[in-house]
């Protein structure tokens, strides 16, 4: 028995020691100054609550920026809030000046995408170092849905099949040819980066920034020299082509 009563004096000890020491012992500067402890909780309540707002909601978004919005909703990106990406909105509803924060960047784009080892494999990652070159990712990528718009997809292996011109190119004799190809080859090694499985092409082409409506020739405004110039790639091009990648809605 008197080794039961050692052992519960011992206990005992143990918990007042815990009980008291915890009082005692000061209390780190930073749980105090950020609120996690009851000594000056009400005063950081305070302080929060008179710190001025600065972010609003997606939802208020969708006022001036309607086609943008009704593509996020429907996109991958649809759980990713506006501001995540522009910054906070408050700002920007009352001024109507941009949001300082860029959403352009590969930088933010690697914040969700960059390839990291504790990241699920199923989720979209890519080396930010070597995708794309170093162009910006919105060439390529909407960013309000990524998927949007893609080319599409090879219907045929690609094995021993280097040179897609000698069936995509001027053909004879064909009973039924395949397509002629819309674009040069030029600068484009590597025709799966945008006509191949999801996982490895561009999700999207760049849409029209306004109506077509009355406008048939693009090259009138977009050539050398023009309004906004074709990239070099697109050399030899023709308007009656532009919507094969560009979609208008």
């Amino acid at each position: 028995m008197r080794h039961l009563s050692r052992a519960s004096l011992l206990v005992i000890a143990l918990l007042l020691f815990i009980f008291v020491g915890l009082r005692v012992i000061p209390v780190p500067a930073a749980l105090v100054n950020f609120g996690f402890h009851q000594r000056n909780s009400e005063e950081n309540r305070q302080l929060w609550a008179s710190l001025p707002m600065q972010f609003a909601s997606s939802s208020v978004c969708v006022n001036c920026h309607q086609n943008q919005y009704d593509m996020w909703q429907k996109g991958n990106h649809r759980t990713v809030n506006c501001e995540n990406c522009h910054g906070p909105a408050r700002e920007h509803l009352a001024t109507g000046v941009p949001p300082v924060v860029s959403h352009t960047t590969r930088e933010l784009c690697g914040t969700c995408h960059a390839r990291l080892i504790s990241r699920p494999s199923n989720f979209t990652q890519v080396n930010i170092a070597e995708m794309g070159g170093q162009g910006e990712c919105v060439t390529c990528h909407d960013p309000h849905e990524p998927r949007a718009g893609m080319p599409p997809q090879v219907p045929h292996n690609l094995e021993g099949r280097t040179d897609c011109k000698l069936c995509h190119g001027p053909h004879e004799p064909w009973l039924t040819p395949p397509p002629e190809l819309p674009h040069t080859l030029e600068g484009r090694t590597d025709c799966l980066s945008c006509h191949g499985p999801p996982e490895i092409r561009g999700a999207t082409l760049p849409h029209p920034p306004h109506s077509l409506e009355g406008r048939t020739d693009c090259l009138l405004c977009h050539n050398v020299g023009g309004i906004r110039p074709l990239p070099e790639d697109h050399t030899g091009r023709k308007s009656t082509t532009c919507l094969n990648c560009h979609r208008s809605e």
